[in-house]
């Protein structure tokens, strides 16, 4: 497998670096850096032995079999069709891209291509326990999740909804199955623009969420909960733990060690061989598109919106 990491600037260079790895156990036979900067490429190519290739343009020309696009949002579109329409499979760093409108293009774009976006805590230790145990809680009642921090050393191209809250708004739908129907938000931005904070109530089918997030505390938050009628299980991403409160008192099991992001990076080009690695659905990256957009003009217009609205 030939992968192309497009945009080895911020979170890209993570990317990058697990595509060496990746390239190590013998899943990438070249890995090529794709990035605008002449001394990130220099970088690239001393600490990762990573092929530097300047720009988008000459990239798009490469043979390449997979690509994974951690460039600003606002070029998530158009970086991700210069290989989607080569038949290239590509995954888009969340949030897929700029807009609803912009998603629906790319996937129409796309094909039958592979196409994926990065929900790496998907993959998180503590994600997969309650999943697979979530057995425990009995009937599913509430979720509740935090995110927060001081500002995000990433460009101003996407508010809290999209950069903090979209993690747990789609852990909630992967753990449980269940999707929002509506939701009432409340937020703003202290400095213009995107919104800086934000409390987003969701209406679930039976159930019900709250998720919170901003980038004015000074301090990183990082945690999910789950109610059931039978017990709560928290997964504290900060301190990489989890919990499960019952009858019978606390458990917290013992979680493997294994860095999320390397997990979703090798099932991404396990899926792209054809070896049926695991990836998000089309579905899950619209569905989460929606709910974030939906929040956003609750917020704007003070008003519960239904996701069947956009």
């Amino acid at each position: 497998m030939k992968v192309a990491v497009v945009g080895i600037g911020g979170w890209g260079k993570n990317h990058l670096r697990v595509a060496a790895q990746l390239k190590g156990e013998g899943l990438v036979e070249v890995v090529y850096a794709v990035d605008v900067d002449e001394s990130r490429l220099k970088w690239a190519e001393r600490v990762y032995g990573a092929v530097p290739v300047r720009g988008v343009d000459a990239a798009a020309n490469l043979d390449v079999d997979a690509a994974i696009i951690a460039t600003p949002t606002t070029l998530h579109a158009t970086h991700a069709a210069a290989f989607l329409t080569r038949g290239v499979a590509t995954l888009v760093e969340k949030p897929f891209a700029a807009s609803l409108q912009e998603a629906y293009q790319l996937l129409d774009l796309a094909g039958r291509t592979l196409v994926s976006t990065g929900y790496l805590l998907r993959f998180h230790q503590g994600v997969r326990y309650v999943k697979n145990n979530l057995g425990k809680l009995g009937r599913f009642l509430t979720a509740y999740g935090k995110r927060t921090s001081r500002w995000p050393l990433r460009p101003g191209d996407v508010g809290v909804i999209k950069d903090l809250a979209i993690h747990d708004i789609d852990l909630v739908t992967y753990i449980t199955g269940r999707r929002a129907v509506s939701v009432y938000a409340s937020g703003g931005s202290t400095r213009g623009g995107y919104e800086d904070h934000v409390q987003i109530f969701a209406h679930y089918d039976g159930a019900s969420a709250i998720y919170e997030a901003n980038w004015l505390t000074p301090y990183r938050f990082r945690k999910l909960e789950l109610t059931g009628e039978q017990g709560i299980f928290v997964v504290d991403f900060a301190s990489d733990e989890a919990y499960f409160y019952g009858e019978e008192g606390v458990y917290r099991p013992r979680l493997e060690v294994a860095e999320p992001l390397l997990l979703q990076d090798r099932e991404f080009i396990k899926a792209a061989s054809g070896a049926g690695g695991e990836v998000v659905s089309r579905d899950d990256i619209i569905y989460t598109m929606k709910f974030c957009e939906a929040a956003a003009l609750s917020v704007k217009t003070g008003r519960v919106v239904n996701l069947d609205e956009l």
